[in-house]
């Protein structure tokens, strides 16, 4: 600690850092375990052992809301075991997700390290009698491992499959284009395509228009669901004629559904929700 605690009210101490780490990994394995990564960690000191014990507790809980709320990762919460635990502590708490060929992956842990941190590097502070003690201390943290299960939870063989929250691109809009001479019909596209991008941007969500003409659709549709993207919107003349659009989500549902353009933009708001869920 560059500023060590001093007294009672210096504490809860909390320090939070993003740091690479390097380790001579023999066997390597992408994002689950590799030589180098990217780690999130946090160390805390307290005054109390009840303090420490509960935000170790609470920092188990946190990475539990991160994995289930933002990464759509379903977890087990629960304790090590006495020789899983880490080295010096005296409780470490885990979340453990379980992955589609039946592995079990640590997903991140909190550790609950009693007084022998404090003790080891002579943090101490001054308590109500004037008495120095030692700092109850915890350590946390998760790393970009979460990728992996990311993956792993979610993936299949035709490529990535990303929640809503954190898909870089929520929608994708593939305009089918108009005949060369149809105008009218090139003109109607044109308006639907930007009333209905503009709508769903409003919504907030992240949207991409592959109005690429070099590329096939069907080539564009098997990119980005490699890519993962959550909803593919289709929209051609015949779709703005009928003043419909056509959804094919990447995960949840089979096959594609036709939805009205008035709808369309509170249907993707619902329909992503729906399958973050």
């Amino acid at each position: 600690l560059s500023t060590p605690p001093q007294s009672r009210s210096d504490l809860p101490l909390k320090i939070n850092q993003w740091a690479n780490v390097m380790r001579w990994e023999m066997r390597t394995r992408p994002f689950l375990r590799t030589s180098e990564f990217l780690w999130q960690e946090g160390h805390t000191a307290h005054a109390t052992y009840e303090g420490a014990f509960d935000d170790s507790k609470t920092m188990m809980e946190e990475y539990a809301s991160l994995a289930e709320e933002l990464l759509a990762i379903p977890v087990v919460r629960g304790v090590k075991s006495p020789s899983e635990r880490f080295a010096g502590a005296e409780e470490t708490f885990t979340i453990e997700a379980l992955m589609q060929n039946g592995w079990a992956l640590q997903s991140g842990t909190s550790h609950f390290l009693g007084q022998s941190f404090g003790k080891a590097f002579d943090v101490t502070f001054q308590d109500a009698e004037g008495k120095q003690q030692d700092v109850w201390g915890t350590s946390w943290g998760v790393s970009t491992r979460l990728l992996g299960a990311l993956i792993m939870t979610h993936s299949d063989d035709a490529g990535l499959v990303l929640p809503p929250r954190v898909a870089p691109v929520q929608v994708v809009i593939v305009p089918i284009a108009a005949k060369k001479n149809d105008e009218e019909a090139k003109a109607a596209l044109e308006k639907s395509l930007d009333d209905l991008t503009a709508g769903l941007k409003a919504k907030g969500l992240r949207v991409k228009v592959d109005d690429r003409d070099y590329v096939r659709n069907g080539a564009k549709y098997f990119e980005w669901e490699r890519k993962g993207v959550p909803l593919r919107i289709e929209l051609g003349p015949r779709d703005v004629a009928n003043g419909v659009c056509v959804f094919k989500y990447r995960a949840g549902k089979e096959d594609k559904e036709s939805v009205s353009l008035e709808e369309a933009t509170e249907a993707a708001v619902s329909g992503l929700d729906d399958l973050q869920l």
